[in-house]
């Protein structure tokens, strides 16, 4: 498997886990495997967030086609930074276009069908995990940690370990996160959740959360956090740094109906750029979009795609304009 294929090596993997490759690429795979213990531990990893989706079912009505991270990649490459500014974006474009690995965890609401089985992701010391629920809602979830998805729950997990939340919001429908120390209610916002025994953390970036411990409960809101330590939940104090900014989400961005001047700012910070929106009620127009360790000019890209924009860059420098 040559290094300089269009297809994420990741994506290979996958494909050739679900059945899906040639002879040749099969081949092509285990000599890969075999070149090196660093692509054996990749291959592992990869094969155990495949296995975590097999048997969960889809609920009814047909389903889009969802081209692949190299397709929509391949439809911008060698046009220059110019062309691939004006790249035409689909709906899958914000979360395939930018993400290693995506494990879709498709439920469906009410009784569990015949076979199903609840999902379940684990990760690895030092592996991350990227996972979109069926309801739109992402979690990146963080090395040693596990996510449980009961059957039949649709907006319910539960988490042991750390992962960053991007919940989508769903009319009088919460979204819940169950702990050993709490529940976490939610209605549509982003943070970071913590939890091990009796002890959790929480910051929240967007939106708000209710806390429910054993002795009390809190709300915390945007840029606030807060915390249970022995069944009580403290006191929401403003966050001493920005989610974001946390060392072990990497470059890694998620947002859910967040206005572009939020968006813009998270471009910035993590980035090293400056984004420019030259209109100013542009700033109120919302992106929901997934992004892994993509350049920066994609990033861009698919986000003024997405607002039907025009942007242009210049040293550093992105200006985003209707």
């Amino acid at each position: 498997m040559s290094p300089d294929e269009c297809e994420p090596v990741d994506e290979r993997i996958a494909r050739a886990l679900r059945g899906e490759a040639s002879d040749a690429e099969r081949s092509a795979l285990a000599a890969w495997r075999r070149a090196s213990p660093e692509h054996e531990r990749q291959y592992r990893h990869i094969e155990r967030l495949v296995a975590a989706t097999r048997g969960l079912r889809t609920g009814p009505g047909a389903v889009p086609p969802r081209p692949t991270a190299a397709a929509i990649i391949a439809a911008t490459a060698g046009r220059g930074r110019a062309a691939r500014r004006l790249a035409r974006w689909t709906p899958w474009a914000a979360v395939a276009a930018a993400v290693v690995l995506l494990v879709a965890i498709n439920l469906t609401a009410g009784d569990p069908p015949s076979g199903w089985t609840p999902a379940e992701i684990v990760t690895g010391e030092g592996e991350l995990a990227t996972v979109k629920l069926a309801d739109g809602s992402v979690v990146r979830l963080g090395p040693s940690s596990r996510l449980h998805v009961e059957a039949g729950r649709l907006r319910e997990v539960r988490l042991e370990g750390r992962a960053f939340f991007a919940v989508a919001p769903v009319s009088g429908q919460p979204f819940r996160v169950h702990t050993s120390a709490a529940t976490a209610n939610v209605l549509g916002t982003r943070f970071e959740l913590s939890a091990d025994a009796a002890v959790l953390r929480l910051k929240v970036i967007e939106g708000r959360v209710a806390l429910e411990a054993p002795r009390n409960s809190v709300e915390v809101a945007a840029g606030e956090e807060s915390g249970v330590r022995d069944g009580m939940a403290t006191p929401p104090t403003p966050l001493a740094e920005e989610v974001g900014a946390t060392p072990w989400l990497g470059r890694f961005m998620v947002f859910q109906a967040t206005p572009l001047r939020d968006v813009a700012r998270e471009i910035e910070r993590l980035y090293d750029v400056r984004v420019t929106i030259a209109d100013p009620a542009l700033g109120d127009a919302t992106i929901t979009a997934t992004f892994t360790d993509s350049p920066v000019e994609d990033v861009v890209a698919v986000v003024c795609e997405v607002l039907s924009a025009r942007c242009a860059s210049d040293d550093g420098t992105f200006t985003i304009r209707r």
